[in-house]
């Protein structure tokens, strides 16, 4: 049985903890990288690896995992009822006030509505962000498995 209320509270701290997707999206940017350099000695200086081709490999795992969430929100519901994707680009991806968000969507939703609508877009995220970070060979330590389950909590 999954606990929904951790698995929506682990979406949004992943959005909203700056050593997690907005790290990654920092890092996923492409500015400030440089070819390898090749010094055909050997002898340069005294590091023990090529920091631009460690800069290269960083940002490749920070793009893939980019890449995987814009995947999963993609993957999410995009209707009148549950508009999941425009929850999870404007609250969480842009960062906006609920207020603004509310605006966006449109004068049908009122304070419990979107509260419902919100958690429905977090929990659902978790469902297909879990599923693609498998698919795409994300590392765990940028993008956590989401869905929590309740026996995991009790340590069985």
């Amino acid at each position: 049985m999954v606990d929904k209320k951790t698995t929506i509270k682990k979406v949004q701290q992943f959005f909203s903890d700056a050593d997690q997707y907005p790290q990654i999206r920092r890092r996923a940017w492409f500015a400030g990288i440089k070819s390898p350099q090749i010094d055909v000695t050997g002898i340069h200086g005294s590091q023990k690896s090529n920091s631009s081709e460690d800069m290269m490999i960083d940002y490749a795992m920070y793009a893939q995992a980019k890449r995987a969430v814009d995947i999963a929100i993609a993957g999410c519901s995009n209707t009148g009822m549950f508009p999941s994707q425009k929850i999870l680009h404007y609250r969480y991806i842009e960062q906006l006030d609920i207020g603004q968000v509310k605006e966006y969507l449109g004068s049908k939703f009122g304070h419990d509505t979107y509260k419902r609508a919100d958690d429905y877009a977090c929990y659902e995220f978790a469902d297909v962000m879990d599923g693609v970070s498998l698919a795409m060979h994300v590392d765990r330590k940028l993008i956590p498995k989401f869905i929590i389950k309740k026996r995991e909590l009790n340590g069985k």
